[in-house]
């Protein structure tokens, strides 16, 4: 198998200094991914679609938001694909990427309210244990644990037992949690149902292999429509039955729903198995994961749920009002990586001071103290 370009959220050049070391077939994932991210949120936050009480005119939108919600699912698989390797300079560099945008819309909340208060300053730098951003902390939780399921992946030395696993994580997430809504993962946005996807994407980069054909690549894409018209089926099954709205978000669009999670490995293989390279496509990648950050923020946010909702209040035709959100979608990534890359001039320079401390040496030393105490 081909050496893998471990850069699993998209955040610059922390993994693959060389942006023609990556695959840009994945690279272009990210970039459709967090297109269908911004798209859901506009829905969800912009828009009122979701619902009993929805107008029938906007029924479409919702419908083909089925098509999307695999989007952050995807993002984990590629972290799964790739593996984490649980080093400080990727920790270094996820920090000092969310420190910036946390404390920068912060202090830009401070300008619009005209106030400024020490305690939200000092809370903003906390971006993994006070961060609005649930990706973000739950991501974390998985680089952390990354080291324990890399080894339990690599002490299962045959794909029988990875499949046994696989199958006792699909009982934790599909009976314990898709079905009952239990405790252990109700929904899909917590660490379980990464771990689980996490797995799966190790799976595929040990057990299945790729074939670079456009013939391997519509089978998945079929997959992936067929997945994704199931879950618009029980979208429509809800709102014409007139059930809690609950349900939609419960059992919908969950990030544990069983047919979002096969789209989304459907999705996955279909681009991989065509592989090609774009400088270009690595370039807008890279700050893949600033396009969550920035838009996701409540600073930003707000004005951008606003301005969709002017828009439902113009358009009245639900074919046009998803076509404009997808070119405001559009809009809103290429804004989002400009302004990263100005980001990137200002912090570059100091996570290489930083990096030029050897952390994962002394890290090393001190917990061989700390065994030699035990």
């Amino acid at each position: 198998m081909k050496q893998l370009c471990k850069n699993n959220l998209g955040g610059g050049q922390k993994s693959c200094q060389n942006n023609l070391g990556r695959e840009s077939n994945i690279e272009l994932l990210r970039l459709v991914c967090m297109l269908f991210i911004i798209l859901l949120h506009s829905m969800n936050f912009g828009l009122d679609i979701t619902g009993v009480d929805s107008n029938s005119k906007f029924l479409p939108i919702g419908a083909v938001e089925a098509f999307f919600i695999l989007a952050v699912d995807c993002f984990v698989l590629i972290s799964g694909y790739f593996g984490i390797k649980a080093k400080w300079k990727g920790f270094i560099h996820l920090y000092i990427m969310c420190a910036f945008y946390s404390v920068l819309l912060t202090l830009f909340s401070f300008y619009e309210a005209g106030q400024f208060s020490i305690k939200e300053f000092l809370f903003s730098f906390l971006v993994f244990s006070n961060s609005k951003w649930w990706f973000i902390q739950c991501y974390v939780y998985l680089f952390i644990l990354s080291p324990m399921l890399n080894w339990t992946v690599k002490s299962i030395n045959n794909k029988a037992s990875f499949i046994i696993l696989l199958l006792v994580w699909s009982i934790l997430t599909f009976y314990f949690g898709f079905f009952w809504a239990g405790n252990i993962n109700p929904n899909g946005y917590n660490v379980m149902n990464f771990i689980f996807l996490y797995f799966i994407g190790r799976f595929v980069a040990l057990h299945i292999s790729s074939k670079n054909d456009i013939k391997t690549s519509c089978k998945y894409i079929g997959g992936y429509i067929l997945s994704s018209l199931l879950v618009s089926t029980m979208y429509l099954t809800v709102y014409y039955l007139n059930l809690d709205e609950k349900w939609v978000w419960l059992k919908c669009y969950s990030y544990n729903n069983p047919f979002v999670i096969l789209a989304a490995v459907s999705l996955f293989l279909a681009f991989r198995s065509f592989s090609f390279q774009s400088k270009s496509i690595n370039w807008l990648a890279s700050s893949a994961l600033a396009i969550y950050l920035l838009h996701s923020n409540a600073v930003v946010s707000d004005h951008l749920w606003s301005f969709i909702a002017y828009l439902q209040e113009i358009i009245t035709n639900g074919w046009l009002l998803s076509l404009s959100l997808v070119f405001l979608a559009l809009a809103i990534m290429m804004a989002c990586i400009l302004i990263d890359k100005l980001r990137m001039i200002v912090t570059n320079p100091i996570e290489r001071l930083i990096l030029k401390i050897n952390w994962d040496g002394y890290t090393n030393k001190l917990v061989k103290k700390l065994l030699n105490l035990i």
